[in-house]
């Protein structure tokens, strides 16, 4: 029997079609699954919101391979245009500027991997300055790690000096379990070094974990401000240029926010000091100004759930660590989930705000060289944001939208078809699912991901590498089921050859009556 044409004239009248635009406002892990906006994402992991697409992370690769034992601290020495990278792991120093097998040990015998340093310059050159809070202290000067000139005048020995900054053309150190901190001369990386107690200030107790320069006036001049985080969470400021002599050092003020997690708890980003903080990732310029009681002055409020969650699960784990990585338009925080084996990183856009989680790389540690990014892991130094793989393995991207009322609150809906807007440089198959009224699915299918990349132009030999193929859009409509209200995107994709971007998705649904 044939169907009337007045019934499939019905049914294309209720056809309804949708565009909405990708997750580029990023991860939200703060709001109600009904109160988020469109462009928010209730998973985005190893997806990177850029400010009109999101991208597929990119790769890791293998950078120096054959250390022994886990890499626990990058630092690069960075002076006039000499770049070096040196890499510590079971004990030893190994300069890992050139990628490749690992050569011979600079230094080894160290009792510890965990060193804290920075750069400093003196008359006689720049310095790259390290402390562990076990071993005496190191500097290299561009050829030579060495113990000279010693720091002498510390109760307890220079040993016990774990943490190092640069202030007022001084170097200050912490001391391991006090809440004291010492300092040298102007313009020196050795000598005698003069202790100064922050004990009667701190209401808490606890012990100093770490100090920076807090710029409030974007530059470095008179304005700076000497930053002192306790275990407690207490942040001491201070301002002037000798802690030696009262009428030029004086105590701004006092402040309490959340417990700092692990001596690299401190990063700068222009003129503000972001803290890695039981209460989440916070700027020092909004959170001494308004308190700890206003939650939504952390960098990190969109995701604070998922920070706090990480916070009680693994502070006690080495390894957490923020980075500043202005090539890439990111500042990434290192969560170690289980130490010295996995990790995964919060990702923010340091343009848009946006939000975001990155997996499969497992560092321990962070490092820029030469303005490029690189990680440390167990027995290797890996060079992040590059290629399309990590070191061969896949990148594994799971996304699931906002949920969606495509414009009709209060309708049923019945959901159809799907195409995610994609570009690529090769085939794409993405699992899909749609998620309806606040039900969160994972696809059945698995996610294809097929042909190759390619080579860029002029870096590959002639006739022996393919060609890199140009992007191209990838429009294919999916079917999906579901019958509901508000429905969103569930989506995986893993590859390790392409390269992806994402701009929109379109549904197909029919439209039902109201209820």
């Amino acid at each position: 029997m044939r169907t009337p044409l007045r019934a499939n004239v019905q049914r294309a009248d209720r056809l309804r079609g949708v565009s909405i635009r990708g997750p580029v406002g990023g991860w939200n892990a703060r709001d109600s699954l009904a109160d988020m906006k469109p462009d928010d994402a209730v998973i985005l992991d190893n997806w990177f919101p850029e400010t009109a697409n999101l991208e597929l992370r990119k790769g890791s690769a293998n950078h120096v391979t054959g250390i022994s034992g886990q890499v626990d601290t990058l630092m690069e020495f960075a002076s006039g245009s000499a770049r070096k990278l040196f890499g510590i792991a079971g004990g030893s120093i190994y300069n890992v500027s050139v990628a490749g097998a690992v050569g011979a040990a600079d230094v080894s015998g160290l009792t510890n991997s965990r060193w804290q340093h920075t750069m400093f310059g003196t008359s006689g050159g720049q310095f790259l300055v390290a402390v562990n809070g076990a071993d005496a202290p190191r500097n290299y000067d561009g050829t030579t790690w060495a113990t000279t000139p010693a720091i002498t005048g510390v109760t307890g020995g220079a040993a016990t000096l774990v943490h190092v900054n640069a202030f007022k053309q001084r170097l200050f150190f912490a001391q391991n379990d006090t809440l004291k901190f010492w300092f040298l001369a102007v313009s020196s990386i050795g000598g005698a070094a003069s202790g100064f107690d922050l004990a009667p200030f701190c209401r808490f107790g606890g012990k100093l974990m770490a100090m920076g320069t807090w710029t409030r006036d974007g530059g470095d001049g008179v304005d700076d401000l000497a930053v002192f985080i306790t275990s407690t969470g207490e942040v001491l400021v201070y301002q002037g240029t000798d802690p030696a002599v009262a009428a030029n050092w004086a105590l701004v003020g006092v402040f309490h926010i959340g417990a700092p997690i692990g001596r690299r708890c401190l990063m700068k980003v222009g003129a503000d000091l972001i803290v890695i903080t039981q209460d989440g990732f916070l700027p020092l310029s909004r959170v001494l100004a308004e308190g700890r009681a206003n939650q939504s002055s952390a960098l990190s409020d969109k995701i604070r759930t998922e920070v706090e969650k990480a916070a009680r699960a693994y502070s006690a784990n080495f390894g957490w660590q923020p980075i500043f990585y202005p090539k890439g338009t990111m500042a990434l925080f290192n969560v170690p989930t289980k130490e010295a084996a996995t990790s995964q990183q919060f990702v923010v856009h340091t343009t848009t705000g946006a939000w975001c989680r990155f997996t499969g790389m497992n560092a321990n540690c962070w490092s820029l060289f030469s303005d490029d990014l690189y990680f440390g892991t167990n027995g290797k130094v890996m060079k992040a944001d590059t290629g399309t793989s990590d070191a061969g393995a896949n990148i594994d991207a799971d996304v699931l939208t906002s949920f969606s009322y495509m414009g009709q609150p209060g309708r049923l809906k019945r959901y159809t078809m799907v195409r995610p807007l994609l570009l690529s440089n090769g085939t794409v198959q993405a699992a899909l699912e749609a998620s309806v009224d606040y039900e969160i699915r994972n696809p059945t299918a698995s996610s294809v991901a097929l042909g190759s990349g390619g080579s860029a132009w002029d870096t590959s030999p002639w006739d022996t590498s393919p060609w890199a193929l140009d992007d191209v859009p990838i429009k294919g409509w999916q079917a999906v089921t579901g019958l509901g209200f508000a429905a969103a995107l569930r989506m995986k994709v893993a590859t390790n050859a392409l390269s992806i971007k994402w701009q929109s998705t379109e549904w197909l649904y029919e439209l039902g009556g109201r209820l």
